[in-house]
């Protein structure tokens, strides 16, 4: 089976990431597997749409075990089976594996429903391509398909008490949609072949399709050629005029000064920073903003995670849900430096606790700064709908609270080193680039936000020495994001006193 759903996706999305998958996997940049991981996980809570189904078991242990599948599920369509988990069918090549296959009746004869499962909360013209696949391989193999539906997520789903499958999800029928799409698939098969046959790969430039519809595992391999400091790095730059640019051969930075390229000020000054290695600091707009905070003064930062399905009464599917934070805080200007954290405990809503210990560590009326404030603000709304009896004290943090990306968002502080970028993880190395203490690069185990909302709720599942490190980790991580809001808040200050 040389085709499957996902090959066919690849060869639609680019031929040339056909042939590379095929062909020299081992250029793959590394991916994270969250997303497989959740939509697996997803996939098997809906087949409690159709309960009482069989399952076509895959053995992970056996790759190669397509050939028993496929067994299998003729048997079972043959015996009259009313629904089937992971039906398997090929044919001529082609390989199409359905995550809910239903017996229904049509026009007097036995036909079949295919259901989609996607781990996503909306439709997407991709998902529809999917499931037109499998209608396709189906038809070569004698099925006879009534109806296809997209099963997504539907986030406006509550969960009170038991999880309801019912409510979890919505159907989509697409019926009509992927039948129209069943010439062009029936057009496309020689080609697909062709490109596998290919001795060397495609010739196929860049562009949007590099991150349409999915992220390109092969980016690090297929943009070798395009060089640092290129227009792609140029912020707030729509994709489309981007490519417009490579595609006019404008790639670099003094192309585009010579091109005298449509830029706005912010994108100009990025340029110009890093043609005449020039930094930008106005330190009267500096002075202003650090003449709004006052003290005692708070640095917070929240890590949260989204699991795509409500694990408590009262969430909803991918809702952030804080499970940590950092506090590093000063009672006095000049005084000293004090730090407090919390960790909720694993395996237990962690909202009540860090609601609860968030209003005991942070006064009332004390400035409090985030980075990136609407982030933290938006994880104490939640709360305070959560927690009413803490409201009036959840909320007095909440109005106080202060943006130090502020000046970097507003380019009143720029380097060429921050790249167009105004995130901590842009300007934190830019203003300190030799300093170990602060190095997210110099962490174990979690490194950036998206480990760290990946490790809180695995670490239910793991054994006791591997989970000790893995908090260990966690408060070291969110402990920097905070030390590293002292740091960034010294440097503005420093600046404006050497003014």
């Amino acid at each position: 089976m040389n085709i499957s759903k996902s090959r066919y996706v690849n060869y639609c999305q680019c031929p040339k990431l056909l042939w590379l998958k095929t062909n020299h996997p081992e250029l793959a940049d590394e991916v994270d597997d969250t997303v497989f991981k959740n939509g697996t996980m997803v996939g098997e809570i809906a087949q409690g749409l159709f309960p009482g189904g069989t399952l076509v078991r895959y053995d992970e242990s056996n790759p190669h075990n397509i050939p028993a599948m496929l067994t299998a599920t003729r048997d079972l369509v043959a015996a009259g089976e009313k629904v089937i988990y992971e039906a398997a069918f090929g044919v001529e090549g082609l390989l199409a594996i359905c995550d809910i296959l239903v017996r229904v009746e049509h026009d007097g004869e036995a036909a079949f429903d295919v259901y989609e499962v996607k781990s996503s909360t909306k439709l997407k013209d991709v998902y529809v391509l999917d499931v037109a696949f499998q209608q396709y391989v189906l038809g070569l193999a004698g099925i006879n398909v009534r109806d296809t539906y997209i099963v997504h997520i539907d986030n406006s789903y509550v969960r009170q008490g038991a999880l309801d499958v019912q409510q979890l999800f919505a159907e989509e029928r697409v019926t009509e949609l992927s039948t129209a799409m069943q010439p062009q698939i029936a057009e496309s098969m020689s080609d697909v072949f062709d490109v596998l046959a290919q001795g060397k790969e495609p010739v196929c430039d860049i562009g949007l399709h590099c991150s349409e519809p999915y992220d390109c595992s092969f980016r690090g391999y297929c943009w070798q050629h395009v060089p640092p400091k290129s227009v792609f790095d140029i912020a707030k730059l729509s994709k489309g005029k981007k490519f417009d640019f490579y595609r006019r051969g404008i790639i670099t930075f003094k192309n585009l000064v010579d091109a005298r390229a449509a830029l706005n000020d912010k994108q100009l000054m990025q340029i110009e920073a890093e043609l005449k290695n020039a930094e930008f600091i106005d330190i009267e707009a500096i002075k202003d903003y650090l003449d709004t905070l006052y003290y005692p003064l708070y640095f917070l930062d929240f890590e949260t995670f989204m699991p795509p399905v409500p694990l408590y009464d009262g969430t909803r599917p991918f809702e952030q849900i804080p499970s940590q934070y950092s506090l590093h805080h000063f009672d006095e200007k000049g005084g000293e430096l004090k730090h407090t954290e919390f960790l909720a405990q694993e395996g237990t809503d962690p909202r009540e606790a860090i609601a609860r210990r968030l209003v005991q560590d942070i006064p009332k009326e004390a400035c409090v700064l985030a980075y990136n404030m609407s982030f933290e603000k938006g994880v104490i709304e939640s709360l305070v709908d959560e927690f009413p009896d803490l409201a009036g004290d959840l909320m007095a943090i909440h109005d106080h609270i202060g943006d130090l990306i502020i000046p970097f968002r507003q380019n009143l502080y720029y380097t060429k080193e921050m790249n167009g970028r105004s995130s901590i993880k842009a300007v934190l190395p830019a203003l300190f680039p030799d300093d170990p203490e602060l190095s997210y690069h110099d962490l174990e185990l979690v490194h950036n936000g998206a480990e760290a909302m990946n490790a809180f709720p695995a670490l239910n599942d793991m054994p006791a020495e591997e989970r000790a490190q893995m908090r260990k980790s966690l408060l070291e991580y969110c402990k920097l994001d905070t030390l590293a809001m002292v740091k960034i808040l010294e440097k503005l200050e420093e600046a404006v006193a050497t003014s």
